[in-house]
């Protein structure tokens, strides 16, 4: 198994795309916590969550990078026909797959953590170079960080899914995109105040502030786990019996 794992991590580390999506993250989170707070009007500055808040917008924008990450880590295989040479290098493809989401966690949580550290220092910045002066700040850490990691590891392994279920790398990043998007804004009309029950919904909930969420942040995040746990057990059952190619 820890040899399944390795070979995950090298085909992570070794591909150029990695690191460009993980600067593009960097960049599009940089680019909102820097405005965000260099143009923070004098109510947001009077509000005692104003850097969570912002610290929490800048990850979610930023986590589609590390959703196409995961996509690309077995998207690429497929693309490429070496998906062959993986399953026969190891004994069973249940191992396989674990290997591929304990891969994707422990990227998602290394991912989140600088991120977080990158929003943070430049949301400083950005209060810093407008001379801008906060009120004193409520940051409970433990809150914050079980709410950002749950977020972050949420959207990789939804990446890694959807590309584990169709097996097809256009398609499971425009999936990503359009989703949450298209898919769930339609269905909102629908549903009304029922929609914060939608997937990507409910994950987006983990990261409301408590006075601004439609449900609770535990609530968010058990509905879902449920949607995961339903969707892992039909991926796994298909890539263990489906034929390779």
């Amino acid at each position: 198994m820890m040899a399944t794992i390795k070979a995950e991590f090298r085909k992570l580390i070794t591909v150029r795309t990695t690191y460009g999506l993980i600067l593009l993250g960097l960049a599009i989170n940089g680019l909102f916590s820097f405005l965000a707070s260099y143009k923070a009007d004098a109510a947001a500055l009077t509000h005692t969550g104003f850097i969570a808040g912002n610290v929490g917008t800048g990850v979610s924008m930023s986590a589609f990078a590390a959703g196409v990450i995961a996509v690309l880590l077995l998207a690429n295989e497929y693309r490429h026909n070496t998906i062959m040479y993986t399953l026969t290098s190891s004994n069973s493809r249940s191992k396989v797959l674990a290997a591929k989401i304990l891969v994707t966690i422990t990227f998602a949580i290394l991912f989140t953590v600088l991120m977080t550290a990158a929003s943070l220092l430049i949301t400083k910045i950005g209060l810093h170079f407008n001379h801008h002066t906060l009120v004193h700040q409520v940051l409970p850490y433990a809150d914050t960080w079980w709410r950002i990691l749950f977020f972050g590891c949420g959207y990789a392994l939804m990446g890694l899914l959807f590309v584990t279920l169709m097996r097809n790398q256009i398609i499971s990043i425009i999936g990503l995109f359009v989703i949450p998007a298209t898919v769930e804004g339609v269905l909102s009309l629908l549903l009304k105040h029922n929609s914060i029950y939608l997937p990507f919904s409910a994950l987006g909930e983990t990261l409301s502030p408590p006075e601004d969420g439609a449900i609770t942040a535990t609530k968010a995040a058990l509905v879902f786990l449920i949607y995961m746990v339903v969707g892992w057990i039909v991926a796994w059952t298909l890539f263990v019996r489906r034929d390779a190619n």
